[in-house]
């Protein structure tokens, strides 16, 4: 199933965040753009598993029947979404926290490793544009678009979605400066990282990982690469081997509460 079929198959019920109390570390986990926790669902399930606590909040705009309540939006309120995050999991309780994000959530992600790591054990992404890369998102967005309003009963014409394609173009020049902020402050970031890569990336271009990974000679980095998976590669045939290789990233950091045995 394409990404699109998939993503507007799951919004027969609105997306919300969603919230897996379950053991004293924490995972804060961040979903892409035009998504919502739906794409990173398994993830947080799978690491509920584990006794971690998961938290995965929607982004403001996202998760409805009208695109355009996400084009009405803007990088920088889905920046603070971001902190208002790492706040939610504060005002829990939680002081020892891992950070995931992906594609979009990446970036931030990588922003908040970088801006305050002493909220964090570590993180990293699945398949974000960090270093600067040719993308195909307009056109996804755009045809993620038609299929939500097609889906609703809501007229999509050409003219109408045509309309959308400088307020996606615009939005995307945002995400992208806030993937620059995130480029330029990698020297910044001092916890371990996490960077997973889809082989099959229709979305970005998938060598452009390896540009990031030259910048980070100042801390541990795991870079894994998944030949068979597309974009989200969350939902992705290699997504088992995926929620692995996060467990033991997960597992390899100082983690100072003890969270007992695995549940089965």
């Amino acid at each position: 199933m394409k990404l699109n079929e998939w993503r507007v198959k799951k919004m027969i019920q609105p997306p919300k965040s969603l919230f897996l109390p379950n053991g004293k570390r924490a995972v804060l986990l961040l979903h892409a753009y035009s998504g919502s926790p739906n794409d990173v669902r398994m993830m947080a399930r799978y690491l509920e598993k584990w006794n971690y606590t998961v938290y995965a909040p929607l982004y403001s705009g996202h998760g409805t029947i009208d695109p355009l309540d996400i084009l009405e939006k803007s990088a920088e309120q889905w920046w603070e979404d971001t902190q208002n995050g790492v706040a939610y999991l504060k005002s829990k309780g939680y002081q020892e926290i891992a950070v995931f994000g992906l594609s979009m959530g990446g970036i931030f992600a990588t922003r908040l490793l970088s801006k305050m790591p002493e909220n964090f054990l570590g993180g990293g992404f699945f398949c974000s544009p960090i270093a600067p890369v040719k993308t195909n998102v307009t056109e996804n967005f755009l045809l993620y678009a038609k299929q939500v309003l097609d889906r609703s009963g809501k007229e999509a014409t050409r003219e109408k979605i045509d309309s959308y394609r400088p307020l996606v173009e615009d939005q995307l020049k945002a995400i992208e400066d806030q993937a620059l902020i995130a480029y330029e402050n990698l020297a910044a970031i001092t916890r371990p990282f996490f960077m997973a890569q889809a082989g099959q990336d229709e979305m970005i271009e998938a060598e452009g990982v390896f540009r990031t990974a030259s910048q980070l000679r100042q801390t541990s980095f795991s870079l894994n690469w998944y030949p068979e998976s597309s974009h989200v590669i969350t939902v992705g045939p290699e997504r088992r081997q995926l929620e692995q290789d996060v467990v033991n990233f997960l597992a390899s950091l100082g983690w100072r509460e003890d969270n007992g045995e695995k549940n089965n």
